[in-house]
């Protein structure tokens, strides 16, 4: 990757006050920290690729979300840190990178924000939210009117919108091609969620589907994923494996990120719980059932058409706790039978039927 010289020409040099669209050809994006909105800002970012073609775009992020980066063709370059670090380590990391960058876009507060403005980038675009206006040279302002619920995929795309990018792209979706469907029915569960227990589907009613299906076709290949590391993730997935009997893997314990990114695409659809592991899912593309309870899936149900969300909306949805202070009845009511129809519609997606 070529660097550029060390004293910029004025043709590409930043003024103090640009106008509200990015300036030169190497932009880095300080990536939201929690994985989930990680995914959400996705397709901003291949929007700015896609309109920036020839230019070098970065993503700084921690450095459990490099996998996540590494997977899409439009990013060049992944700096990771710490989860930990500090605005100076960061900063330092940005020094140490092989490009003098231009501009950046910085979607929250955090030590992320500092370093950028500590390494002395000259255009800093964002949000100015609380906490990260001082550290912008270009807040980007959107006046919200009252409306309907929007997608947090909005959050970003609006964003960068108000840049003159071409946001709402049918391109700028498409997490790409996916590797063909295995021969033999592969089906991922994901029976954990790492936003609480009012999140999570019976395990029972989890076991009885898995008899249903491998009543109607056959001998599956069941493997059962975690959400995130947490030892209650693991603990909930090892209780259904051993439901179901030794036959099938529960790989919650032995795979992180990498290791489910490059497992999803190898598996015929998920079944999964509202779950950071759905929206991975819909991050390669991956047809998915996710079975949401007390979160709004308007809002943050996973990206794409091939995620198929089951919801029975109760008077008390959402409500976005994590622990029920009632009888659990968003889950209770999504019955084995919604849930059976929705991942064999997944199924047929993956297989063209």
């Amino acid at each position: 990757m070529s660097k550029l010289p060390d004293a910029l020409p004025e043709a590409v040099a930043c003024p103090d006050k640009p106008p509200l669209h990015l300036k030169g050809g190497y932009l880095c994006v300080a990536a939201p920290m929690d994985f989930t909105e990680a995914c959400f800002s996705a397709p901003a970012v291949r929007a700015l690729k896609n309109a920036r073609p020839q230019g070098t775009l970065a993503i700084v992020c921690t450095e459990e979300q490099v996998p996540l980066w590494q997977l899409m063709p439009q990013v060049d370059q992944v700096i990771s840190y710490p989860v930990k670090a500090s605005s100076r380590q960061i900063a330092k990391l940005l020094s140490e990178s092989d490009t003098v960058f231009e501009s950046s876009i910085v979607w929250e507060a955090g030590e992320a924000a500092k370093a950028l403005a500590r390494a002395g980038i000259l255009q800093r675009f964002g949000y100015p939210a609380k906490g990260l206006g001082k550290f912008l040279t270009d807040p980007v302002e959107i006046v919200l009117t009252p409306a309907p619920i929007e997608h947090r995929v909005r959050h970003y795309l609006n964003f960068i919108q108000k840049l003159g990018v071409k946001a709402y792209k049918k391109e700028n979706f498409s997490p790409g091609a996916l590797k063909p469907p295995p021969e033999k029915l592969r089906i991922a569960i994901a029976p954990a969620s790492s936003m609480g227990e009012s999140y999570e589907w019976s395990l029972e009613r989890f076991a009885e589907l898995v008899e249903v299906m491998n009543e109607r076709y056959g001998d599956v290949d069941w493997v059962i994923l975690g959400d995130g590391s947490s030892t209650l993730s693991q603990a909930r997935c090892s209780e259904l494996q051993n439901q179901l009997g030794e036959s099938v893997k529960d790989y919650s314990a032995e795979w992180g990120m990498r290791e489910l990114l490059a497992a999803l695409p190898h598996c015929s659809a998920l079944l999964a719980c509202d779950s950071e592991t759905a929206h991975l899912a819909a991050h390669v593309g991956l047809p998915a059932a996710v079975i949401f309870g007390p979160n709004e899936p308007d809002w943050k149900r996973p990206l794409g058409k091939q995620s198929r969300v089951i919801r029975e909306h109760v008077a008390c949805s959402p409500c976005f706790e994590s622990k029920c202070p009632l009888d659990m009845r968003c889950q209770e009511q999504v019955s084995v039978e919604m849930v059976t129809s929705e991942l064999e519609k997944a199924l047929a997606v993956r297989y063209g039927s």
